[in-house]
């Protein structure tokens, strides 16, 4: 045992100035198959919140007399907000030292905030009542006042939950459940996103009349009680570790903006590639979000060339057009979020309970599956190939059925998209300063057990399954090797320093994390590693969400300014008028998004005569242009799977 107490305990490591000391374990309660929906179920409120401000607040800031470009203005906030608040948020969460958790208490508030918001937009009319008369100028002046905050405080309230709720992921699940965590909370984004389509299709004034008189109040009182409880059913359930001890101040807002910018040039590689990986995926995505059922509304009315392109009739059935190809993207994008994670490698949950059901039927299939398995980033560079072949088909049809079709293939990627980048981020962050050689670790080993030390690193799935039941194992361990200290504590030839050692070497090694310690000589104590065995990565997870974050957001400015230059060029003699309705780039509705910036904001490049059937497309132009996008992110991708392999 030379030189046994040279090694630190995992308590006694030390950290950075800027480090945080964690305490407790991270959990969720209740019975094993619930958990996953439980942590992830507050994604599910988030989607629909953000349906019922796509769906309807341009609208209606529309239907109160701004214009089109002013509203444009307006819903700049969404990318704005999730271009600061998200990494703001990440970074101030980080620090927190409250005892019911970093994540909670700000998810809680942000939540409050949301609610308010939501039933402030809903009820803007009734409120400016209470202090003008209604109909008069100051009246409707207060309403688009208050109806603008109100949009302000949803985008920037919103974005704060959304990122406590990723960050709450990443902070609860070990590394090995992440893959099925990330694709729950597809999940719960799949379904917001239908359930936000039907919504919308539904008389709700009819079914809930006592909730308000509008479409937009009652679906701001239903958003509201869908948001609130569904979030209560995650801070519920979850307990998280929290931050007992900090050696740093508490810091200003522009120390926190200039830490944000360091970990933005201090990421590990493997997070950089992916996010941007993510800048060239979402440069795509962002037009097919944007402009779909407006470009599968132009191909309906290049059919129909007699008919006015302002015909109400003609409009109303290419929005429909657009809205089914949307919903069926939608429908396709929620199946694959339940049947990818099966034939995932990393997804080690959900593939145990497919193999355990054909085991029990003892179905000749069981070996078949077992061999099936594909890497997620293989998965995820597959999902950029699809994307950028439906693309480049705009240069092969030109009718709505075909877009209608390429458009529904466009569900397969954008599961994949909601899923798989977080997953290998969040094992990213989780694994950043794992030991990856021997160079860089001592390992240790109980020559008293009959499971060596090596046994218990990550890796095969008989390991993670030691992992996940290891606890009763470690405590039948932990009972023998206190039986042995005082087997030797009563014997009479054991001498003073004898039962000092033997004592020492027990407790070290009761410890799961001590089995299979290792010293980082790269960062030796009191140079990073965070108190409970946490990485210093691992304790920052809020902003590095956050700036990945920040990859998503950026294309939507670069691809919107693009887009009016092709508009400007191709649309000029054609009365264009065009605005973006945007986003916070990171839970879109793949729904609602482009339904609502058609039928707000027109987005037609003709508008009174004929429906023109000559000259270029310029959404297909737009389209293909993101299709390239999506190809440099097929070959970064593969770059990175074979990356990852390595390791």
């Amino acid at each position: 045992m030379t030189g046994l107490s040279t090694i630190p305990l995992a308590n006694d490591i030390g950290h950075r100035e800027d480090d945080v000391h964690l305490s407790g374990v991270a959990r969720v309660k209740g019975p094993r198959w619930l958990q996953l929906p439980a942590l992830t179920i507050g994604l599910l409120g988030v989607q629909v919140f953000w349906s019922i401000e796509m769906s309807y607040g341009t609208p209606y800031l529309i239907s109160l007399g701004l214009s089109k470009s002013a509203v444009a203005t307006v819903f700049l906030a969404g990318p704005v907000s999730g271009l600061i608040v998200q990494p703001l948020i990440g970074v101030l969460a980080d620090n927190s030292k409250s005892r019911y958790g970093r994540r909670r208490p700000y998810m809680l508030v942000g939540m409050c905030i949301c609610v308010t918001a939501m039933l402030l937009l809903g009820f803007t009319r009734p409120f400016a009542t209470l202090f003008t008369t209604l109909g008069s100028k100051a009246n409707n002046m207060l309403t688009i006042w208050l109806a603008i905050l109100a949009l302000f405080s949803i985008d920037f309230s919103i974005n704060a939950v959304q990122a406590v709720d990723r960050a709450l992921l990443v902070d609860t699940l070990p590394p090995a459940e992440q893959p099925d965590g990330n694709a729950w909370a597809a999940r719960m984004l799949g379904i917001g996103s239908v359930a936000g389509y039907f919504i919308g299709n539904i008389d709700l004034t009819v079914a809930f009349s006592l909730l308000g008189d509008t479409e937009l109040e009652v679906l701001s009182v239903l958003g509201s009680f869908l948001l609130v409880a569904m979030h209560l059913i995650t801070a519920l359930c979850t307990q998280e570790r929290v931050v007992v001890a900090s050696t740093s101040s508490r810091k200003s807002v522009v120390q926190e903006i200039k830490e944000i910018w360091y970990n933005i040039g201090n990421l590990p590689a493997t997070i950089r590639q992916i996010c941007i990986i993510q800048f060239f995926a979402w440069l795509g995505w962002f037009p097919v979000l944007f402009y779909t059922t407006a470009f599968i509304g132009e191909l309906h009315k290049r059919t129909h060339p007699d008919i006015p392109a302002d015909d109400v009739n003609l409009n109303a059935e290419a929005t429909r057009l657009g809205s089914r190809a949307m919903f069926f993207s939608a429908l396709l994008s929620l199946g694959s979020n339940f049947a990818l994670p099966l034939f995932v490698s990393e997804a080690t949950r959900s593939r145990r309970l497919l193999e355990h059901q054909l085991n029990t039927a003892k179905s000749s299939w069981t070996m078949l599956y077992k061999r099936l398995k594909i890497h997620l980033a293989t998965l995820w560079a597959i999902s950029h190939v699809v994307f950028a072949v439906c693309m480049g088909a705009t240069f092969f049809y030109s009718n709505v059925d075909g877009a209608t079709f390429f458009t529904t293939l466009t569900g397969f990627s954008w599961s994949i998209t909601q899923w798989a980048p977080f997953s290998l981020l969040a094992e990213a962050i989780l694994t950043a300063d794992a030991p990856n050689d021997d160079a860089g670790s001592i390992m240790l080993r109980d020559t008293r057990s009959s499971r060596r030390s090596s046994d218990l690193i990550l890796g095969s799935d008989e390991q993670e399954r030691q992992l996940l039941v290891g606890d009763e194992d470690f405590a039948q361990e932990d009972s023998a090797l206190e039986a042995e200290v005082q087997s030797f504590s009563s014997s009479a030839s054991m001498d003073e320093a004898e039962r000092d050692t033997h004592t020492q070497r027990s407790h070290l090694l009761s410890n799961a994390l001590a089995r299979s310690s290792h010293l980082d000589l790269d960062n030796p104590p009191g140079n990073g590693v965070t108190n409970g065995g946490q990485s210093g990565l691992a304790a920052k997870a809020g902003v590095i969400l956050g700036i990945h974050n920040v990859f998503i957001v950026m294309p939507q400015f670069i691809m919107t300014g693009i887009a009016s230059i092709i508009f400007a060029i191709f649309d000029s003699g054609r009365g264009a008028t065009v605005s973006s309705h945007t986003t916070s780039g990171l839970e879109t509705n793949h729904s609602s998004v482009s339904e609502s910036s058609t039928v707000a904001q027109s987005m037609t490049p003709r508008e009174g005569g004929p429906a023109s059937t000559s000259g270029p497309n310029s959404y297909a132009i737009i389209f293909r242009l993101g299709g390239v996008a999506a190809a440099i992110a097929f070959v970064l991708t593969v770059r990175l799977a074979r990356d990852l392999r390595r390791q």
